[in-house]
């Protein structure tokens, strides 16, 4: 990638955890195997669909379908909505999550070369790693309370390339 991408949000929703959800009566302390993995860099994923040629549906039933997937997931685990806090009173860090929590969801458009970003074959990897930086959904973990969970559905458009 030589020319400036350009990232543009087209919209931000919230998945709500679904009324039928059977929400966490305590906080869900995390194990000290599973704190470790606070002070690790977040793992974020990026991915790539061809469509040109294909029989996948257009890029905004595929936004719909992961949306609904999602408020679907909520039913059965509502905590992936919910926030990580540290409790004062044990010094642990928890999962906490109640009914008005919702997940974040980003859509976003792109102008990237999607071919050169998904191959790894930019000439210019810094810009490449800085594209899908603004891809992936932002989640700050250097602070609680924080999100437990964010989503991007970032809108890449090249030759039959969409990005979800």
């Amino acid at each position: 990638m030589s020319a400036a991408v350009t990232v543009r949000v087209v919209g931000v929703s919230h998945v709500a955890v679904p009324a039928k959800a059977a929400l966490p009566t305590e906080p869900m302390k995390l194990t000290a195997t599973e704190a470790l993995w606070l002070r690790i860099p977040l793992l974020q994923h990026v991915l790539f669909y061809e469509s040109a040629g294909s029989s996948w549906p257009p890029f905004d039933g595929i936004v719909d379908s992961l949306r609904s997937s999602l408020g679907a997931t909520l039913a059965t685990f509502a905590p992936l909505a919910g926030r990580l806090v540290h409790l004062e009173d044990t010094g642990d860090v928890a999962i906490v999550c109640s009914a008005s929590d919702a997940v974040r969801f980003v859509e976003a458009e792109c102008d990237a070369d999607v071919r050169s970003v998904a191959g790894g074959g930019g000439d210019a990897p810094d810009d490449d790693l800085r594209l899908l930086e603004q891809l992936a959904p932002e989640l700050d973990m250097g602070e609680l309370p924080t999100s437990v969970m964010a989503r991007a559905s970032p809108r890449v458009w090249w030759e039959g390339w969409r990005s979800a």
